[in-house]
């Protein structure tokens, strides 16, 4: 093998072993603390209206600023696009936010044999684990959050190219929220003098 390419190009091999080892520091460094983004921070006060059946709804509150959050935060990357000089996005959901609580279940049987037959019965006990907060309340155990998802979306944009940024929004949007193409519709904005 010809070594003379590999010692001409020394400072290229280093560079790139540099950045390989901050990517891997990088990774290292952050770990499990690294939460989705577009997840929204939920506070113990908002689980507390929950019952017992296993799933319950955020709150319409919650669930609109959780939208307009999707909608700002889409406006924004999708302004930095090239070609694009303004955008305008709608997100609709499908279902609020679900929690689904830790429950026990106990099942009971019972058979009696009597003279003229037998007959059984049975009885379920389900109970809701419950944690108590640092101020003596109790709230469900939450063992898991679903976020809502996307209906779908509808951007309005001006742009130089209006085919061009379309293709370029459809698949963005359909990256960032795993939405189908079909459910992302783009039209062009109104010019002001119309």
């Amino acid at each position: 093998m010809d070594w003379k390419p590999v010692q001409q190009n020394r400072w290229l091999i280093v560079l790139g072993l540099a950045g390989v080892a901050c990517l891997l520091a990088g990774t290292w460094w952050q770990g499990s603390s690294r939460l989705p983004a577009a997840a929204p921070a939920m506070t113990r006060a908002d689980t507390g209206g929950q019952g017992a059946a296993g799933t319950g709804a955020g709150g319409a509150g919650s669930l609109i600023s959780y939208q307009s959050q999707l909608e700002q935060r889409l406006t924004q990357m999708l302004r930095r696009i090239a070609g694009i000089h303004d955008v305008s996005v709608m997100v609709t959901l499908d279902s609020t936010e679900q929690l689904q609580v830790a429950t026990q279940e106990r099942t009971t049987t019972q058979r009696q044999n009597g003279g003229q037959g037998s007959s059984s019965s049975q009885t379920v006990d389900k109970q809701v684990f419950v944690e108590h907060t640092a101020d003596g309340a109790e709230v469900p155990f939450v063992v898991r959050k679903d976020t809502p998802t996307v209906r779908g979306v509808l951007v309005t944009v001006a742009a130089d190219d209006f085919y061009v940024a379309k293709s370029e929004i459809v698949d963005a949007v359909s990256h960032v929220l795993d939405v189908p193409a079909y459910k992302i519709s783009v039209a062009p904005e109104q010019a002001n003098g119309e």
